[in-house]
């Protein structure tokens, strides 16, 4: 009996596992797509609203998108970049977070029915905060210390006074090497912190919404 029981449980973790996968290539196509669709509409209705004057208002993305520039052809450069940025992160994200959770993922689900398989089952997946905190803190504090080092490497931390305007939400940071990493720890506590809170705050209502009555 326990054989079995352990057989099932491995065949549950394989198709949680592979559920987790999938939803994170799904997030990521989701996200990117999203993201470059964000960027082209939004080059052209600049360039459609302040024409000349439009690189004042986005040019900024050209700092982290290599080749962008406000123009009809600037706009897919912007859209490849955004598709990639966007995918990567929100795909990485989906699968820190159920790295990180690991076996844990299956105590995760509230059932809404009583069964011994909680994949076919209909249940919901709740949210474990330290293991959503980890993930999305290292994907911020790694995006930050990443954007920084390149404005470095690209010989312009001097002249990116609006990425040195992170100094006012993010204190201590600067456009170096030492202020990146600074930045970086700065953020990753402040998404932890918030991302357990979060977790806190949507268990209590899927618990309450889920409550036998």
């Amino acid at each position: 009996m326990q054989t079995a029981n352990d057989d099932l449980q491995g065949v549950n973790l394989k198709l949680l596992d592979a559920a987790i996968r999938f939803n994170a290539m799904m997030l990521g196509l989701t996200a990117g797509t999203l993201a470059a669709v964000i960027t082209y509409i939004a080059t052209h209705a600049s360039i459609a609203k302040w024409g000349v004057d439009s690189s004042n208002y986005l040019s900024l993305l050209a700092i982290f998108f290599p080749g962008y520039s406000v123009t009809s052809s600037g706009a897919w450069v912007g859209a490849l970049w955004a598709f990639v940025y966007f995918g990567t992160c929100s795909w990485l994200s989906y699968r820190l977070y159920g790295r990180v959770l690991g076996t844990r993922v299956a105590d995760s689900l509230l059932s809404t029915m009583p069964t011994d398989n909680p994949v076919l089952k209909p249940s919901v997946l709740r949210l474990h905060g330290v293991s959503l905190g980890l993930a999305l803190g290292a994907i911020a504090a790694i995006g930050l210390f990443c954007s920084t080092a390149w404005l470095v490497l690209r010989g312009t931390a001097g002249e990116s006074v609006h990425a040195a305007l992170l100094a006012n939400y993010v204190p201590g940071y600067s456009v170096s090497i030492l202020g990146g990493l600074l930045g970086a720890a700065e953020v990753f506590g402040l998404v932890f912190i918030a991302s357990v809170l979060l977790a806190t705050i949507y268990n209590k209502i899927v618990k309450l919404r889920h409550k036998p009555h």
